[in-house]
C-alpha cells in the first residue's frame, strides 16, 4: 500500500526531477562547453595563424626586397652590380694584367646590407666568374679565392629560398675571425642567385644568415609556450622553427605533419604519435619560403575550463537534490486532497452521469484541470446528441438518393416503351434514335462502373454521333472508326472519347456542319502503349490558341470549358491508368484538329 501511494510516487518523482535534470544539465553543460571552447579556440587560433602567416610573409618579403636592391646599379659604372658583370677569372687574364680591385665596392654593399637588418648574423657572396668568396661576419670582411658549391635548392630549380635553421658556419672560408668561433649560433639562411638580367645566367650566389630573434618573436605570438606546440615547416617537412628545440632544423615525420594539400588553412583532431588534441594549420606562400604553420593544441589545456565548470555544476546538483527531497514531502501532501475529489468526479462520469458537476474553487492547476474535465464531459454529451442528429439526417439523405435512382430508371423504361411503339407504327428510324439515346443514358447514369472495355466507349461515341447525324444529316456528318482488334478489350475510364468528340461540334464546326468527317483510330504500338487519336476536318485553330490550350493542360486545366474537358480526361487517365499518360494536340488553320491520347499500359 505504501509503495503504491501517491505520496511515495510524488516524492520519487520530485527526487528524480531533481537528479535527472541535474545530471543532464551537467552532461550537456560539459559537452556544450567543450564544443563552445573548441569552436572559440579554433576561431582564435585561426586568427593568430593568419596574423602570424602575414607577419612571416612580410618578414620574408623584406628579405627578398633587400636582396633585390643589389640590382639598383644595373647601368651605373663602378656599381656593385657592374663589378659582378665585369668580374673575370684570374686564370683567364693576360700575363701581366691585374684583375680590377672590387673589394671596396663589394664590402661596402655587403656592409649596407648587413646594417639593413639587426638580425643579420653574417653575409656570404660568391662571385662565380672570379671564383671568389666574400664573407662579412661581426663587422669583419674576408675575401678568398676558392671553389664554392651553392647549397641544393629544394625542388631542383635554382631560385631564392630559405634554408631551415642550422648552426652557423663560415661557408668553407679558411681565414679565421678572432673571437668568433663557428658552430655556436643557430641561424637560418636566405640564399639568392644574382642573375645577369634579363638572362637566367647566375653571376653570384648571395647567402645571408639571420639570427632567430625576430623569427622566434613572430612564432611566439602565435602560441602559448606552456601548453601548446608550434612548428614552421617548409615544403619538405623540415622545421624552420619548432617550439621543441630538438626539432629545429630536422625533418618532422609525425603523422599530423602530413596536411591536406587542397586547402590554405584548416584544422583536424589527432590522437596518435603521443598527442591528443586539435591540429591547426595554415599554408605560407612567401617569395622565399613555401611551407606550413602547424599548431598543436592539446585537449588537456583546451578543456581545463570545462572541467572546472562541470565540478561547479555537480555541486549545485547535489544542493538541489537535498532541497528536492524536502519539497517532495510538502508537495505530495498538498496533492492528495484535490486528487481524491477528481477521482470521485470521474467515477460519476464513468457510470454515465455526464451532467455531473464539481465545484472548482481553486485557482491552481487542479482548479484548471477540474474545469477542463467538467467542460470535456459537457462537450462529450453535446457530441452524443449531435451524432444522433447526424445519423437521422444521413437516413434522410439515403432515402433521397434512392428516389434519385428511381427517376432515371423510370425515364429509361419510358424511352424503351416509346421505342417499342415506334416499331409498331413502322418507324424504325425513330426506334434507332430512341435506342441510341437510351443507351447513352444508361451508359452515363451507371455509377457502379467507372472503367469499361474500349469497345463500350466506342459504342457510346457511335450512339452520340448517330443522334448528331440525325440533326445535321448523313451527307454532312460521317464517323470513321479504325481500331486494332486487340485494343477493344483494354479497360479504360468511362467518358474519355465522348468529351473530345463533343468539342468537335462546339468548336470545329461553329459555322455549320457540312461535309464533316470524324476519324477515331485505336492502336497498340511497340512500346505497349494504347494510342487513341480523334481527328476532324473542321476549321482547326491558330497556333497561338493551340499553345494556350497546351499550357492550360499543364496548369490544372484552369481555362475555358474546352480546356477543362480535355484536362478532366487527361487527369482521370493519369489517376486510373498511368501517370505517364499524354494528351497531344495537332492543328493548323483550315486543316482540322487531332487529339491524341498516349496511354502506357505497363505501369
Amino acid at each position: 500500500m505504501f509503495r503504491n501511494s501517491i505520496r511515495t510516487r510524488l516524492m520519487a518523482l520530485v527526487l528524480l526531477a531533481s537528479v535527472i535534470p541535474s545530471g543532464i544539465s551537467v552532461t550537456f553543460s560539459y559537452l556544450y562547453t567543450k564544443q563552445s571552447v573548441t569552436e572559440q579556440s579554433v576561431k582564435q587560433n585561426t586568427k593568430l595563424l593568419t596574423l602570424g602567416e602575414a607577419n612571416l610573409s612580410s618578414y620574408f618579403s623584406g628579405m627578398n626586397q633587400r636582396a633585390l636592391s643589389l640590382y639598383s646599379g644595373i647601368n651605373v659604372p663602378s656599381s656593385f652590380y657592374t663589378s659582378l658583370l665585369t668580374a673575370k677569372d684570374p686564370g683567364d687574364l693576360p700575363a701581366g694584367t691585374a684583375a680590377p680591385d672590387t673589394r671596396a665596392i663589394i664590402s661596402t654593399q655587403m656592409y649596407n646590407l648587413f646594417l639593413s637588418d639587426q638580425n643579420t648574423f653574417q653575409i656570404h657572396l660568391y662571385v662565380r666568374a672570379a671564383k671568389q668568396s666574400n664573407l662579412l661576419l661581426g663587422g669583419l670582411f674576408r675575401r678568398e679565392s676558392d671553389k664554392y658549391v651553392p647549397p641544393a635548392v629544394p625542388g631542383g630549380t635554382y631560385r631564392p629560398f630559405i634554408e631551415v635553421t642550422h648552426m652557423d658556419h663560415q661557408y668553407g672560408m679558411k681565414s679565421r675571425f678572432p673571437n668568433l668561433k663557428s658552430g655556436t649560433v643557430p641561424v637560418f639562411s636566405a640564399h639568392f642567385p644574382l642573375y645577369r638580367t634579363p638572362s637566367a645566367d647566375v653571376l653570384a650566389d648571395l647567402s645571408i644568415d639571420y639570427r632567430l630573434s625576430e623569427l622566434e618573436g613572430i612564432a611566439k605570438s602565435m602560441y602559448n609556450s606552456d601548453t601548446e606546440r608550434l612548428y614552421v615547416l617548409n615544403e619538405q617537412g623540415q622545421a624552420l622553427f619548432a617550439s621543441d628545440p630538438d626539432w629545429i632544423g630536422k625533418q618532422v615525420s609525425a603523422g599530423w605533419s602530413r596536411l591536406p594539400g587542397s586547402r590554405e588553412s584548416g584544422h583536424f583532431t589527432w590522437d596518435k604519435d603521443g598527442f591528443e588534441g586539435i591540429v591547426l594549420y595554415r599554408h605560407i606562400d612567401a617569395p622565399l619560403f613555401k611551407g606550413n604553420i602547424i599548431k598543436l593544441v592539446p585537449y588537456e589545456d583546451l578543456y581545463a575550463d570545462a572541467k572546472v565548470i562541470t565540478r561547479f555544476n555537480t555541486g549545485i546538483g547535489v544542493l538541489f537534490l537535498i532541497l528536492g527531497g524536502i519539497v517532495a514531502v510538502v508537495i505530495s501532501i498538498g496533492f492528495t486532497r484535490p486528487i481524491k475529489k477528481l477521482i470521485s468526479f470521474t467515477q460519476k462520469v464513468q457510470i454515465g452521469q455526464l451532467d455531473a458537476h464539481m465545484d472548482a474553487d481553486r485557482e491552481d492547476e487542479f482548479g484548471l484541470l477540474t474545469r477542463k474535465i467538467t467542460g470535456m464531459t459537457r462537450t462529450i454529451n453535446d457530441l452524443i446528441v449531435k451524432e444522433y442528429k447526424l445519423e437521422l439526417a444521413n437516413k434522410t439523405n439515403q432515402l433521397k438518393a434512392l428516389q434519385a435512382q428511381v427517376n432515371p430508371h423510370f425515364l429509361y423504361n419510358a424511352l424503351q416503351s416509346i421505342a417499342s411503339l415506334s416499331l409498331r407504327y413502322n418507324a424504325p428510324k425513330v426506334y434507332d434514335l430512341i435506342y441510341s439515346l437510351g443507351s447513352m443514358m444508361r451508359y452515363s447514369m451507371n455509377t457502379e462502373r467507372t472503367q469499361v472495355p474500349l469497345r463500350d466507349e466506342l459504342e457510346h461515341v457511335q450512339n452520340y454521333v448517330i443522334l448528331q447525324t440525325e440533326r445535321f444529316g448523313e451527307d454532312n456528318l460521317q464517323l470513321d472508326i479504325d481500331t486494332d482488334e486487340a485494343a477493344l478489350d483494354i479497360v479504360v475510364p468511362k467518358m474519355i472519347l465522348q468529351p473530345i468528340v463533343e468539342n468537335i461540334f462546339k468548336h470545329g464546326f461553329e459555322d455549320g456542319v457540312r461535309g464533316a468527317l470524324i476519324t477515331i483510330s485505336c492502336t497498340l504500338d511497340e512500346q505497349d502503349r494504347l494510342i487513341l487519336a480523334v481527328k476532324d476536318n473542321g476549321k482547326g485553330m491558330p497556333r497561338g490558341r493551340l499553345e494556350e490550350i497546351t499550357a492550360s493542360l499543364e496548369h490544372s486545366g484552369k481555362g475555358e470549358y474546352e480546356e477543362i474537358g480535355l484536362y478532366n480526361v487527361l487527369a482521370r487517365l493519369r489517376l486510373q491508368l498511368s501517370g505517364e499518360t499524354q494528351l497531344l494536340l495537332q492543328s493548323s488553320e483550315g486543316q482540322g484538329v487531332t487529339v491524341t491520347l498516349v496511354i502506357p499500359l505497363g505501369s
